[in-house]
């Protein structure tokens, strides 16, 4: 029953735009608290998700402003422990989907009609 449990939790590909696979183990204190491969998925954040939130700090993928958001809107959830046990590769994809939630759909259109 564990090997299905650990089936579902790991996945190949993301199945939603707010999703990604982590590239790396996030490991606490020896302990693999959640394995490469892992799907985390990262839902919208709506105004109550964005309180205390610097959104300015956000935009600019603030280390400080996603760790203060991240337990709010990841699942399997990612607190501020794990978020520093991170690696940089998959902080910067967690950063990445916050700020592409957080932009307007015009400011999108705009900058990629703009590369």
């Amino acid at each position: 029953m564990n090997d299905q449990n650990e089936a579902s939790t790991v996945t190949s590909t993301p199945a939603a735009p707010g999703d990604f696979d982590l590239e790396y183990d996030i490991t606490v204190a020896g302990k693999v608290e959640v394995p490469a491969g892992t799907t985390i998925h990262v839902a919208k954040p709506m105004g109550g998700a964005l309180r205390g939130a610097n959104l300015g700090g956000l935009v600019r993928m603030d280390y400080n402003q996603v760790a203060l958001v991240a337990p709010r809107v990841t699942r399997p959830i990612l607190h501020p422990h794990l978020v520093d046990a991170m690696d940089p590769a998959d902080v910067t994809q967690l950063a990445g989907i916050l700020v592409d939630f957080l932009l307007p759909t015009a400011t999108k259109t705009a900058l990629s009609q703009s590369v």
